[in-house]
C-alpha cells in the first residue's frame, strides 16, 4: 500500500469536478455534499483560502481529471522536493510556532509535527 499526500489548490473547484464525475453524494445525517472515493487516512487539513492537504492510501483517482489536485508523493518524496514541500507548508506550516494561554494565563509554545496525522 502506498500513502501519498494530495494537495488541492481550490476545494470549491474540486467539489464541482467530483460532482460532475459522480464522485459525491449527500450525507444522510448532515445533508452536506461529501466526497465518496478514496481512502483518507487523516482529516483533511484546510486553509481559509480553499487549499487543502490530505493523506490518502492507495489513491485510485485518475488525477488528470481533476486539475485542482496534485500528488506531492510519499512523505520521503515530499520532503526531498522543494516545490512540493513549499505547497505542503503553504497549507500546513509545521515549522511555525503556535502560542496559547493556559487556564492560569501562562503562555506556552508548541510546534506541529512535520507530518499531518502524526501525534506529538
Amino acid at each position: 500500500m502506498i500513502d501519498e499526500i494530495i494537495y488541492c489548490s481550490d476545494l470549491g473547484q474540486l467539489m464541482q469536478e467530483l460532482e460532475a464525475d459522480g464522485k459525491t453524494e449527500i450525507d444522510g445525517i448532515t445533508g452536506e455534499v461529501v466526497y465518496t472515493h478514496g481512502n483518507l487516512l487523516t482529516p483533511v487539513i484546510k486553509t481559509g483560502d480553499g487549499k487543502s492537504l490530505s493523506l490518502v492510501r492507495d489513491n485510485k483517482l485518475d488525477m488528470s481529471k481533476y486539475p485542482s489536485l496534485k500528488s506531492l508523493g510519499t512523505y520521503d518524496e515530499l520532503f526531498a522536493n522543494e516545490d512540493s514541500l513549499a505547497l505542503y507548508k503553504s497549507v500546513y506550516p509545521y515549522d511555525v510556532p503556535i502560542e496559547y494561554k493556559d487556564e492560569n494565563g501562562d503562555t506556552h509554545t508548541y510546534m506541529r509535527p512535520e507530518k499531518i496525522g502524526s501525534f506529538l
